[in-house]
């Protein structure tokens, strides 16, 4: 059958059903490195695909490849410029890609923000109004409104959502004057590196105080919660975490669990690490072990914030166990001994 036959042998025969100077002609524009195999062919060209139908089914087979339709995909600005400067010369493509600049202006003039990463647009826009946040995420995608006010207060999220719900667009120039003045700030905080997190000096402080000593750990928190409560409560936060409960020893771990409800510690466990997970396991009674199971099987799968926020509950009654003095976790660095 002739669709078995290779490449070089359709070329050959539909070749060689042409006029000989049509096909000398197409000779000297194939690509020269598949001349000899072409040649080849021509020399020892099957009985079969000298038939009517065969030299039929390759006139077919041409059309169907000449015809078929190409994807398509959208062309970069180099891309494009190439293309219009090898059809009009360079001149022309500079022209061009000008007046597609300033329609693109026009019709989409906060366009740019779309190529700029969630969090330099949210470091540019928490020093803007409300109102001048709310008309820039209307008329950017739903992606990257949803990045931006994850970043926000919940109070300011949400009074930006509202006005966005009835946001009116300006004019064009003022639009244009917004775009042109976000457009050079983004700019400026693009190259500037970015600000330090808050809670990295804090999470230092707590790592400071797991390694000192009691009094002092006790005097600097005292001190700091007199300053700022909320500080000391951070910093409380990161001294002791989740992940710290895989370390408590056995009769503090049943203190722990004596004052957690079974279905918040159900949620809690859900993706926990296996070594947090197997201490407070190793510490449940056996019918309250299965209770937790099965409660855990019920609640499915659960969303990370409900599994936070019942961590975060269990968390506060652990702190509220130490600060009672009911018991005190090892300090860093300290040497255990059996």
């Amino acid at each position: 059958m002739p669709e078995n036959f290779s490449g070089s042998q359709k070329v050959a025969a539909f070749l060689l059903s042409l006029d000989k100077d049509v096909s000398a002609d197409l000779m000297r524009r194939i690509d020269p490195k598949v001349i000899p195999a072409v040649a080849q062919a021509m020399t020892d060209l099957e009985p079969e695909m000298c038939s009517v139908e065969s030299v039929d089914y390759i006139y077919g087979d041409l059309a169907r490849t000449v015809y078929k339709r190409a994807g398509v995909r959208a062309q970069d600005e180099f891309e494009l410029h190439d293309i219009l400067t090898q059809t009009f010369g360079n001149t022309e493509a500079d022209r061009v890609l000008r007046d597609i600049h300033a329609r693109r202006r026009q019709n989409q003039p906060l366009g740019f923000i779309e190529t700029i990463a969630p969090e330099i647009v949210s470091r540019v826009l928490a020093e803007e109004s409300t109102a001048i946040v709310a008309l820039v995420l209307a008329h950017v995608s739903p992606a990257l409104s949803a990045a931006v006010l994850n970043t926000f207060e919940e109070e300011i999220a949400l009074d930006v959502v509202k006005r966005m719900t009835s946001v009116v667009p300006p004019g064009i120039e003022t639009m244009l004057s917004i775009a042109d003045t976000l457009q050079a700030r983004i700019r400026l905080a693009a190259n500037m590196p970015a600000p330090p997190d808050p809670g990295d000096s804090l999470r230092t402080i707590a790592d400071l105080l797991n390694f000192s000593q009691g009094d002092v750990e006790k005097s600097v928190l005292t001190g700091l919660e007199d300053f700022n409560e909320e500080m000391a409560d951070q910093v409380r936060e990161f001294m002791f975490t989740w992940n710290d409960l895989s370390s408590i020893e056995k009769r503090a771990m049943q203190k722990i669990l004596a004052s957690v409800d079974t279905k918040t510690l159900a949620i809690a466990l859900k993706g926990s690490p296996p070594d947090v997970e197997a201490n407070i396991v190793a510490n449940l009674s056996g019918r309250v072990k299965d209770i937790v199971a099965d409660e855990r099987e019920l609640a499915g799968p659960t969303a990370l914030s409900e599994v936070q926020s019942c961590r975060s509950e269990i968390m506060v009654a652990v702190r509220a166990l130490m600060e009672a003095g009911e018991f005190s976790p090892a300090k860093a660095g300290e040497e255990m001994v059996e």
